[in-house]
């Protein structure tokens, strides 16, 4: 597989978002520290950079405490994670949901990784990320996945169970005491860069009180692997929300891949195409979208796709459908399915 943009779907920002609104924070601005102030907040599908996402924790956690990953999880995070929620509320059972997480995870992050290991009397979920990440990040991004499971794992029949033990990577600065109250005596450090929460069988096979059962398949075949592809593919996926703004800059672009300005422009360049040439498509696209939309608004479409006047438009939409932008209706409907996809 071609090396690829690491993302994740924004659904993983639900239950920090639902927090800070519930707290009457501003999210904008929250957003905005950690270069996503071009999501709106409500779009859970949108592929986000991992490496913007891991910033977002970060900023949070100076903000509000080491605490914040595992405090914003509640009863509401699991059908705050979007489509990704719904195939686990699908489940029966802890470990019907434990199976569809894993089947489901390439469609929902790419290069996040679980694990199930059989062990006595029950499954050791491992989870981690399949690159090198701080100490930091690795407690802020394992105590909210902690979080999750125990929530799950306690939502059965059985009543409010804890997992059999917990092992999570030390704060650099705090250690783990300030997780205390969220997971209990099952709490302890590991050394490791994942993960690992025992789980037993007797609560694994009992029926779930919060699934929805068949609400969604696991996974929906129709749901987009993330994946897969050229790097071109996975740099479209990050520019697309955010071609219009000013601040998408290639070095925004080399931040999202973790890559030097230079190899950023090596790949894209052995993939035949540059910054210029994906930004360029893009906007073509969307302009070509907003004008078979409404062919009579041309203004609004050219403050869409970040054109300063109504003539660069104008000027642009001849050059690439032959027509003015008044008349080009044909011309673009016979046009939209020949850009990059």
């Amino acid at each position: 597989m071609a090396k690829s943009i690491p993302l994740i779907r924004a659904a993983v920002l639900g239950p920090m978002i639902r927090w800070l609104r519930a707290s009457d924070l501003p999210v904008h601005e929250r957003l905005q520290l950690a270069d996503l102030g071009y999501m709106s907040g409500d779009e859970p599908e949108l592929p986000v950079p991992l490496f913007f996402v891991f910033e977002f924790f970060r900023q949070m956690a100076a903000l509000e405490g080491p605490d914040i990953a595992a405090r914003v999880v509640t009863e509401n995070s699991v059908a705050d994670l979007g489509k990704f929620g719904r195939v686990i509320l699908g489940s029966r059972t802890p470990r019907d949901a434990l199976l569809r997480i894993v089947a489901a995870l390439p469609r929902y992050s790419t290069h996040e990784l679980i694990s199930l290991r059989p062990i006595r009397g029950g499954l050791c979920v491992q989870a981690g990320w399949s690159m090198v990440l701080d100490g930091e990040t690795m407690h802020l991004t394992q105590q909210f996945t902690a979080s999750l499971i125990q929530g799950l794992y306690a939502a059965t029949e059985c009543g409010h169970t804890t997992p059999r033990s917990i092992r999570i990577r030390a704060h650099p600065a705090f250690g783990i005491e300030h997780l205390r109250p969220f997971f209990g005596s099952p709490l302890a450090t590991s050394n490791e860069a994942t993960l690992a929460v025992d789980l037993d069988d007797d609560v694994l096979d009992a029926t779930l009180i919060v699934g929805i059962s068949g609400i969604e398949k696991a996974p929906a075949e129709e749901w987009d692997f993330l994946n897969g592809g050229a790097f071109s593919d996975s740099a479209r996926l990050v520019l697309g929300p955010m071609v219009d703004e000013p601040a998408a800059s290639f070095s925004r672009l080399a931040k999202a891949s973790g890559m030097s300005a230079r190899s950023l422009q090596r790949m894209l360049t052995l993939e035949g195409t540059s910054f210029r040439q994906l930004s360029d498509e893009l906007r073509r696209e969307r302009a070509l979208q907003a004008l078979v939309a409404n062919p009579g608004v041309i203004s609004a479409a050219a403050a869409d796709v970040g054109y300063a006047a109504q003539s660069s438009l104008s000027r642009a939409v001849r050059r690439w459908t032959g027509s003015s932008p008044k008349s080009f209706r044909p011309a673009a409907a016979r046009l939209r399915g020949t850009g990059p996809r």
